[in-house]
Order: structure tokens, then C-alpha cells, then sequence
């Protein structure tokens, strides 16, 4: 079979791909979890010439799928949840600088998906840093009503089960 006929086949998926080792495995480990560098990680993993492992390895189209794929798991779980927790720092420090607050403030509101970003930084066509503490609390007031009447009443559902 011609190389052109089999990556065009791959990449319709009707060749089964090999599933990667236990020593790939943990080279992307090594490499994605621990921080190492390649060549540290296949040194880590047991390869035998690790620079050359470390350079083959790299450049592997299935390795690669499963660094990105670690690397992903690691923005979504790790970095998330330490990023969330540095803004809710940010934002009650008592000792942080205004700006810094808002900003904290505004980037959790967006990653809520509360606060849609225009293309120019402006949110309603006005940039939070020049809004009066009174704007900004007319907004989250807002926020906070909008979210209100979007819940859904469950109490009525409960009551009646029970008098059934």
C-alpha cells in the first residue's frame, strides 16, 4: 500500500491505530504531569537511549495526541481549579489594589459566561474600570435578578408529591 493511501485511510479512521505503552505512557507522564523536560521523561520511563527515545517520541503523531490529551485533562482539572482559586484570593485580599479586584472580578464573570467581552474590552459598551462602585453594583443586582428569575421553582413540585 502506497504511504499517500495509507495516511489518507488513517486519517479517515479505518486504520486501527497501536494502543501506546505502559513506557509511552509514562514518558507523556513525565513529561506533562512532573514538568520534565523530553529527555528527563525518557530517561524517567526506562528508555534506553532516552535523547533518541526523547526525540522519536516527540515527533510520534499518536504520542503527541496523548501529550495534548494529558496537557488538557491538566488545564481542565489542575490549573482550573488553582486559577479559580487565585482569583477568589485576589478578590478578597483586603491589601490588593482596586484594579487588581476588578480585574479578578471581571475574568470570573466571564468564565461564568455572566459577562459577554466585546471585541474591544467593553462590557455593555462601557469598560469596567471606568464604572462608579454604584454602576458596578447596578450590574450585579442585575445579574443577580436575571439569574433569579431564570430558577426554577421546586417547592410547588415537592408539595404536591407530598399531599398525594
Amino acid at each position: 500500500m502506497s504511504s499517500k493511501k495509507s495516511n489518507r485511510l488513517a486519517n479517515m479512521g479505518l486504520i486501527r491505530h497501536r494502543k501506546a505503552t505502559d513506557q509511552q505512557k509514562d514518558f507523556v507522564q513525565y513529561l506533562v504531569r512532573e514538568n520534565k523536560n523530553p529527555t528527563e521523561a525518557a530517561r524517567m520511563a526506562g528508555y534506553l537511549h532516552p535523547k533518541q527515545s526523547a526525540y522519536d517520541l516527540t515527533r510520534n503523531p499518536s504520542i503527541l495526541l496523548l501529550i495534548r490529551q494529558a496537557r488538557q485533562t491538566v488545564y481542565q482539572t489542575d490549573l482550573a481549579s488553582l486559577a479559580a482559586d487565585t482569583l477568589k484570593v485576589v478578590m478578597l485580599d483586603p491589601d490588593a489594589p482596586a484594579s487588581a479586584k476588578v480585574s479578578a472580578a471581571r475574568t470570573s464573570l466571564e468564565l461564568a459566561g455572566d459577562l459577554v467581552k466585546g471585541a474591544d474590552g467593553s462590557i455593555d459598551g462601557r469598560n469596567l474600570a471606568e464604572l462608579t462602585p454604584d454602576q458596578l453594583a447596578s450590574m450585579i443586582d442585575r445579574w443577580e435578578n436575571e439569574r433569579a428569575e431564570l430558577a426554577k421553582d421546586v417547592t410547588t413540585a415537592q408539595n404536591s408529591e407530598k399531599t398525594q
